[in-house]
């Protein structure tokens, strides 16, 4: 049996996943299409940060977002942001340019 959702999302995108099995639990820990899996949760989340940082040194200048930026979010069946696009909202809303504004007072 497979959870619908990731046990964890990191800041940077990967996941870790829960499967249930006959001898007890596995989790994959995956960032972008590099998966590794585990017997606890400990270890995945060691095994994440390690690809995270192997996927850092693959790309080494800065993500560009193109100019044209894809706007579909993909949904669940049960109604549910998939995990991938609900990490990159929560990236961007870290961002403090996209978060504020300055409010101008008017004297009436």
């Amino acid at each position: 049996m497979i959870t619908k959702n990731p046990l964890f999302i990191s800041s940077q995108g990967g996941s870790i996943t829960c499967f249930k099995g006959d001898s007890g639990r596995i989790f994959r820990s995956c960032s972008r299409s590099r998966c590794i899996y585990s017997g606890d949760l400990h270890s995945a989340k060691a095994y994440l940060e390690d690809l995270e940082r192997k996927n850092n040194l693959l790309t080494a200048t800065k993500e560009q977002i193109p100019a044209q930026r894809k706007t579909t979010l993909k949904w669940s069946s049960d109604g549910e942001l998939s995990a991938v696009d609900m990490a990159r909202i929560l990236d961007r809303l870290a961002t403090p340019e996209l978060t504020k504004c300055d409010l101008v007072s008017q004297d009436l």
